[in-house]
């Protein structure tokens, strides 16, 4: 049997709508940026090689599920598939071999050339009709909640 409970009050309430109206804007956003890379690569794939194209000496395992917020496991199968493409190349450290590295290779140095900078374009075409000042409030407002939400995580 469920409890009941008490109604939300108004500004609870906005909350609610708040997260609904932030997921809604993803879900388009991804639609669309997901939907202009379906020659290229999945968006996880494209995530897990805009971060090594932002580190000269690759990622770990460990490192890459940091930064994109997934398990290690789930990245498996998305480095297995580029690698396949030979655009990433796992590595054994040789200090200690329980630590493997993901990196680029020369062919991925190259799309990534090539299909970030598109990204880019996609992200700012979409991003066109916002005016300048609200761009920058956008960003901190979403700055203030993603520390909101590394608290509720336990991170500092």
């Amino acid at each position: 049997m469920s409890e009941l409970r008490e109604p939300l009050l108004p500004a609870q309430r906005a909350r609610v709508g708040m997260w609904i109206r932030l997921a809604r804007c993803y879900n388009l956003a991804m639609r669309e940026l997901a939907g202009g890379m379906r020659d290229e690569c999945t968006m996880p794939q494209f995530d897990v090689l805009a971060q090594l194209a932002r580190s000269e000496d690759g990622l770990t395992f460990s490192a890459l599920s940091e930064r994109l917020l997934v398990t290690a496991g789930n990245l498996t199968g998305i480095v297995d598939r580029l690698e396949k493409r030979d655009l990433v190349r796992r590595e054994t450290n040789p200090r200690d071999r329980r630590q493997i590295f993901v990196r680029l290779t020369p062919q991925g140095k190259l799309y990534c050339a090539k299909v970030i900078p598109e990204h880019e374009q996609k992200i700012v075409a979409l991003f066109a009709g916002m005016a300048e000042n609200d761009v920058q409030n956008l960003r901190a407002d979403l700055d203030k909640i993603a520390t909101l939400f590394e608290k509720a995580a336990g991170r500092p």
